[in-house]
């Protein structure tokens, strides 16, 4: 095992959402150092699109460039940055196109 993609619901209480009340799916990750700069990160994006017509959020420390661009490259586009875990954090949102029918 290389590490591990999440979809869990990011909680209410938390800096950075995009509906008044939260709820939105957070996309995380995370991988072994051994793993990173491979494009598994960006191969395992598929699952931003399980939950069709729901935005998907996902956040990381904003100086981590790599990151940041790699969000953006998968579509995900600034929706703010806040303090937490005592760094500014970059917070992006991605919202698919809506389900069929």
């Amino acid at each position: 095992m290389i590490g591990m993609i999440t979809l869990d619901p990011r909680g209410a209480d938390r800096p950075g959402r995009i509906r008044p009340g939260g709820g939105e799916t957070e996309r995380g990750r995370l991988l072994l150092p051994e793993a990173w700069g491979r494009g598994y990160a960006a191969e395992a994006c598929w699952c931003a699109g399980a939950l069709p017509g729901e935005p998907v959020v996902l956040c990381t420390q904003a100086a981590n460039g790599r990151a940041v661009r790699l969000a953006a490259a998968l579509g995900f586009t600034e929706a703010a940055r806040f303090e937490e875990y005592g760094a500014e954090q970059w917070f992006g949102v991605r919202t698919p196109a809506a389900p069929p029918g």
